[in-house]
């Protein structure tokens, strides 16, 4: 099949601006009224819906931004690598689901692996190397100078 004609399938940088800038001026707007309608409290006691509200009111300004912004509208829009991100959030869910029932060891070695499939550039031995610097660093870092009681095999 020609390039031009799967190029020109492909929506361009502007529409997709457009279309992600009102997206988060929407996102913005919402979150800051439900930060709101939490209540923002004073100055020297914040309350619950200061940070979202914030947040909110940052978020909206930048949605603008990015729909304004024109790049010449002949850049098409990079494909979307889906692979990659269903493996990293998969990795991320499975360490939550993990971390537990099984303990460190085992999460930790899930979010690693599986993650590290998104990238075809790791081989299973720089895999192991990541897995177990990680290791060793949550042990020193989180177990031991924090005291945080980490279950580091099983639940």
């Amino acid at each position: 099949m020609d390039q031009h004609v799967e190029d020109s399938a492909r929506p361009n940088m502007t529409l997709r601006n457009r279309i992600v800038g009102a997206a988060l001026v929407l996102i913005g707007v919402f979150v800051a009224y439900k930060g709101y309608v939490y209540g923002l409290g004073q100055i020297s006691r914040l309350g619950p819906g200061a940070l979202p509200f914030g947040l909110g009111l940052l978020i909206a300004p930048f949605g603008v931004l990015i729909a304004a912004v024109d790049p010449d509208g002949d850049e098409i829009a990079p494909v979307i690598k889906w692979r990659p991100i269903a493996l990293v959030l998969s990795a991320l869910l499975a360490f939550a689901l993990l971390v537990d029932t099984a303990g460190l060891v085992i999460a930790t070695a899930a979010l690693v692996f599986v993650s590290g499939a998104a990238d075809p550039e790791h081989n299973w031995k720089s895999l192991l190397a990541i897995f177990g610097f990680l290791i060793i660093f949550v042990y020193v870092v989180f177990v031991r100078l924090l005291a945080i009681p980490f279950t580091m095999i099983g639940g």
